[in-house]
């Protein structure tokens, strides 16, 4: 039996400010050891390594900012895992041109190939599982569909995106019937009890000349200034670093909005593997915590209390008393906040944003 070979694209270009303060320009969460004593873009390297009955991955490609290549090629390198195509993008654009680029690259290196796009930041727990789900999912990719991976939704989440399944394609695979902004409560409530949705993980599997072929269609300005930096970048030792005038010239918009959600082709798959994207000091409390129903990490030590997260990186820090409290102590910085108002840390970002404060952020 012939193996599907399946290209990984780890989009690495997130800045994470919603773990400031740990979370910075120049490490931003992907790098951290946030959940395990590996960074996340570790954890999602090995995730996307092996081969199983139906498929193999090959080297991944990595997009990222161009400050982080370095550091992300040492730490997957460290694990002594193949680096594939190391794209570095001089300026932000989100991850329609992220994931253009890519296809770029993965149909030049290999057209016969799916590629897989996963974010670098995510953790999932259950590697097993997540390979039946990449199996899963072949049939329908194969067959020229843009296979997104749907989260098992077991929540009323009011911070995700849903995807509402359509009819039945093969015996794992779904038509997208629409995507949904994230919702309110009541309208996430009415999504769980109907059961014809799923969260939106930002996890793609296709045909290269698939996504190109719909970009054409969809966001052809996109497309063209793609194809545009690419042709006039160069590879240097395993990294492509992107034209930065024709990169920068290209609009700025998500694979979801330029393509997923205009598209004929969307089908999803569901994922129930243990997925979060960590997208908050919460989630990450509801992540590692222990039985006092506290996450903590570094040279702490805590007295009654519950329900919190104190981290820190260097100094000691005690807390006594404290309930449903996030405490980040970083490059002496300090953040301390409810945990119910842990969203709002882009807030303070903002400020020093406005402030100039750049050594802080």
């Amino acid at each position: 039996m012939t193996k599907t070979n399946i290209i990984p694209v780890i989009m690495s270009g997130g800045a994470g400010t919603r773990l400031w303060p740990a979370s910075r320009k120049a490490a931003p969460k992907q790098l951290l050891p946030l959940v395990s004593t590996q960074t996340m873009i570790q954890e999602t390297a090995e995730r996307l390594d092996g081969e199983w009955d139906s498929f193999k991955f090959g080297a991944p490609v990595i997009v990222c900012n161009k400050a982080h290549a370095a550091p992300i090629s040492k730490q997957i390198s460290s694990l002594g895992l193949k680096l594939g195509t190391v794209i570095t993008e001089p300026v932000p654009r989100n991850t329609a041109p992220c994931a253009a680029i890519a296809a770029l690259v993965v149909q030049a290196a290999d057209p016969d190939a799916l590629m897989l796009l996963a974010p670098a930041d995510h953790h999932i727990s259950d590697k097993p599982a997540f390979s039946r789900v990449v199996a899963n999912g072949l049939q329908a990719a194969e067959a020229g569909y843009l296979v997104t991976f749907g989260i098992t939704a077991n929540a009323p989440e009011t911070g995700y995106g849903y995807i509402q399944k359509g009819k039945s394609l093969d015996d794992h695979a779904y038509r997208v019937a629409a995507f949904k902004e994230k919702p309110c409560k009541e309208k996430a409530q009415d999504y769980i009890a109907s059961g014809q949705y799923f969260w939106n993980a930002g996890i793609f599997m296709c045909k290269p000349s698939v996504l190109l072929s719909e970009m054409k269609k969809h966001c052809p300005d996109i497309l063209a200034a793609c194809e545009i930096a690419y042709h006039a970048s160069a590879m240097q030792d395993g990294y492509l670093p992107l034209d930065e005038k024709t990169f920068a010239a290209c609009p700025a918009d998500s694979i979801d909005y330029a393509v997923m959600e205009r598209t004929e082709k969307a089908a999803v798959i569901e994922a129930n593997m243990g997925w979060s994207d960590i997208g908050s000091w919460s989630a990450l409390w509801q992540l590692t915590k222990n039985e006092d129903s506290n996450a903590l990490r570094g040279d702490v030590h805590v007295i009654d209390s519950k329900n919190s997260l104190v981290h820190t990186d260097g100094p000691f820090v005690a807390a006594i008393g404290i309930e449903n409290i996030a405490v980040v102590v970083h490059e002496g910085t300090v953040l301390v906040a409810n945990m119910d108002n842990v969203q709002d840390v882009k807030k303070i970002v903002d400020v020093l944003k406005a402030r100039g404060d750049v050594s802080k952020l």
